[in-house]
């Protein structure tokens, strides 16, 4: 029998290796150390347990029976006093408690398979007591496979993952959760492990007092216990929940609702609250940003950049990254590769130093011995040159022997692949109107949370919803896309509409047992639009050009890394000619590389055909989208201007989730929009093109200036070096006349570029 558990297992070490394990009907079983079920319970109650998965309810034990070595989970005397189990029950894995030598965690010679294909080897990690890393990598290099070594959710060929015999761990994974039945407040506050053991002995020994037992032990015991609680913060409990909560973006009344109202998402939100209350003294996190809007990240980036604890963070999102690690660990070319005491910018300075260093010293190297061997090919021979030719094999030798003549490591030199999304043009619609939605109520069974909603999506139209949190703009965008019916009002859409659709979650609900090829192929070939002539080569190109190359196409879905499923998904958008495209927050799960393509592609597409509607929070990728309206959904209206996005929009809303956009008859806002001659707006237009690519344009001018001036240098140097020789210098004096023009033309470009941005900010 195999028990998948959707989250860390900790217990006592005391146990005698007995661990704990529930499956996916909530039930429960108590396992010993050689992986075999010894009893199935029913749910178990949480008491002073590590286990963030908030899919059961709380009960106690319902059967006294028990292996006679095995600890109740709700016995567990210390926080401090844990064991990591293997969760897996058939075939127990990996991360032990043992001795770390001082370290949080400890890997030592760890190897890891994906089928029969080696993903890592021969890795060695060691986390210091309050030490902070980031994993980075590209997709599938294994960063959650490294993850799932320490927490004994993947099974390694070699090696073996140890934890401190007084570490605590907590796991928080990337996929989404279900619902418990307790509040938001109840089930945040769950794991909480001191401060609710204190509070389960006061509230026994008031019990017994209740009872009459006024005995001296009875009131020893409160007196204990309410002083352990006192110690434990328990008199501050509920602000730090409240606090907790707050800067994920929970208004306060949601304290008290109910954690099965909320949207998967938000249930990752409960997940992570309820994981960071817990305090463990290692934290283990799988992209936490996920389902997080910008003012939920910032405040976690300044959370976990004071966390008192070591950590282990696996992240795309490089502003968390900047604001809360100390150390990067790079998973590339199936090793780890550590940059101690770096923060991510600094990492890749320092990558970028040691990718030059190692393939300098190697072509030095090389150089070396290229003259060592000519030596001994010219002289090997001679009677008088024999001894010295014989010393010089030697020294190669040697210098073969120290691995000086073999490449440097691909994960050292190798550079990064960079992802190519190229999107369909649009096919011709019928007119300007893409899609309307007129005078609509929006909402869930019959209860409005938009009021009166008009909005019509143009071609040439880009889109972005903006808006607090719960405000409405997923259902707006459900609307839109007919996938919720409109309570009043309706729906109108273009008879050549070609409607696009990539979401947050796509990758997670595509079928793990069907090869990534043909979901793809079949993405693109079925539908009221498929193409049949959509060819395996065509979906093979697509999927290349977004890193999934080689033999990835033909593996199943299931056996891809969460990156690379959301490359999947991807390819699947890319393939269908679409002429309305829509996004909801579609940074998530994508990687660094995969936003990039994306905007890129975003950027450039449409043109006069197209129209792209956006929910982002991701601020990097919205810049690059380069929108043309802003549409701000709140209290049930939506006020829709066309501009481009700026600071205003990125800085009204407050980390807790509860302030309120400005509104646009306060004095401070904005006089109302001057009505501009049609002339007027093509110029506007116009101006707002060319302020969107001045970023890139200036860039490139600026190399363009280097590459130049270092042309001209070049050039001037030459001419000092040909003497009196008349004709040559005439050649030289024209090229170097023709590069200061070129100067000149750029620095007359760069210099309008700057100052239309000065301008428009």
């Amino acid at each position: 029998m195999k028990i998948t558990v959707g989250a860390l297992i900790v217990l006592s070490s005391s146990s005698s290796n007995v661990a704990h394990a529930r499956n996916s009907a909530g039930n429960s079983a108590f396992v010993t150390s050689n992986g075999r079920q010894q009893l199935t319970i029913k749910s178990v109650q949480r008491g002073n347990v590590g286990f963030f998965n908030p899919h059961s309810p709380k009960s106690t034990i319902s059967s006294p029976q028990r292996p006679p070595h095995a600890t109740p989970l709700h016995m567990v005397s210390s926080v401090a006093d844990r064991k990591v189990v293997p969760v897996s029950i058939d075939e127990p894995t990996g991360t032990t408690i043992g001795d770390t030598r001082g370290a949080t965690l400890l890997l030592e010679d760890v190897a890891i398979s994906r089928g029969a294909t080696p993903l890592l080897t021969n890795v060695e990690f060691r986390v210091e007591p309050g030490a902070r890393w980031g994993i980075v990598g590209p997709n599938g290099a294994g960063k959650s496979t490294l993850l799932g070594a320490i927490t004994g959710t993947v099974r390694m060929d070699e090696g073996k993952a140890l934890v401190g015999s007084k570490v605590s761990v907590g796991y928080l994974r990337q996929s989404a959760v279900s619902g418990s039945t307790s509040t938001v407040a109840e089930e945040a506050a769950s794991e909480m492990a001191e401060i609710n053991a204190a509070k389960e002995r006061m509230e026994a020994a008031e019990m017994c007092l209740i009872d009459g037992d006024c005995s001296d032990d009875v009131l020893n015991e409160l007196d204990e216990a309410t002083t352990a609680f006192g110690n434990a913060g328990g008199w501050t409990q509920e602000q730090e929940v409240d606090t907790i909560l707050g800067g994920l973006g929970f208004a306060p009344e949601d304290s008290a609702r109910l954690c099965s109202d909320f949207s998967g998402g938000w249930q990752m939100r409960i997940a992570l609250a309820r994981l960071l209350l817990s305090k463990p003294s290692l934290l283990l996190l799988d992209e936490p940003s996920n389902h997080l809007d910008s003012s939920a990240r910032d405040w976690l980036g300044k959370y976990l950049a004071a966390y008192d604890g070591s950590m282990v963070l696996v992240s795309h999102d490089l502003t968390l990254l900047e604001k809360s690690v100390n150390n990067i660990a790079e998973v590339a070319g199936g090793t780890v590769l550590k940059y101690v005491s770096c923060s991510y910018s600094k990492y890749l300075e320092e990558k970028d130093f040691r990718a030059k260093s190692a393939q300098a010293e190697y072509e030095r190297n090389m150089e070396e011995a290229a003259k060592l061997q000519a030596f001994v090919d010219r002289f090997g021979a001679s009677a008088t040159k024999a001894a010295s030719a014989q010393s010089r094999v030697k020294m190669l030798e040697k210098m073969k022997k120290e691995g000086k003549l073999t490449p440097p490591a691909v994960a050292i030199v190798a550079s990064t692949f960079r992802p190519e999304l190229i999107l369909p043009p649009p096919p011709k619609a019928v007119g300007d109107d893409l899609l309307a939605i007129e005078n609509a109520d929006i909402g869930y069974e019959n209860v409005a949370l938009l009021h009166n909603i008009s909005l019509v999506v143009k071609r040439g139209m880009k889109l972005i919803l903006r808006g607090p949190n719960g405000a409405g703009k997923s259902t707006l965008m459900a609307a839109l896309r007919g996938k919720l019916e409109p309570i009043t009002g309706k729906r109108v859409e273009n008879e050549k509409l070609r409607l696009g659709v990539f979401t947050q979650d796509l990758a997670q609900t595509l079928d793990v047992k069907a090869r990534a090829i043909d979901l793809v192929t079949a993405h693109a070939r079925e539908g009221a639009f498929g193409d049949i002539n959509i060819s395996d080569q065509d979906a093979r190109s697509v999927m290349g050009r977004l890193g999934l190359g080689g033999e990835k196409p033909l593996r199943t879905v299931g056996s891809l890394s969460g990156g690379e499923k959301a490359r999947v998904a991807l390819s699947m958008f890319a393939l269908k000619a679409s002429n309305t495209l829509m996004l909801d927050e579609p940074s998530n799960h994508l990687d660094v590389e995969c936003i990039e393509a994306l905007s890129n592609a975003l950027s450039t597409w449409g043109e006069k055909d197209g129209a792209v509607v956006v929910i982002s929070h991701d601020r990097s990728f919205c810049d690059e989208v380069g929108f043309t309206h802003v549409g701000t959904v709140q209290d049930g209206t939506l006020v829709l201007e066309e501009r481009s996005l700026d600071d205003r929009d990125w800085e009204q809303y407050d980390i807790n989730g509860a302030a309120v956009a400005t509104e646009l008859t306060d004095a401070s806002a904005p006089p109302p929009a001057v009505e501009l001659t049609p002339e007027e707006k093509q110029e506007q237009k116009r101006m707002r093109k060319l302020a969107f690519n001045a970023p890139k344009q200036i860039k490139k001018l600026r190399a363009g200036i280097t590459k130049s001036e270092l042309r001209i240098k070049e050039l001037s140097e030459e001419m000092m070096s040909v003497g009196k020789d008349v004709e040559k210098l005439t050649d030289l004096s024209q090229l170097e006349e023709k590069e200061q023009a070129k100067v000149d033309k750029m620095t007359s470009e760069l210099v309008e570029l700057e100052q239309l941005l000065i301008e428009i900010s």
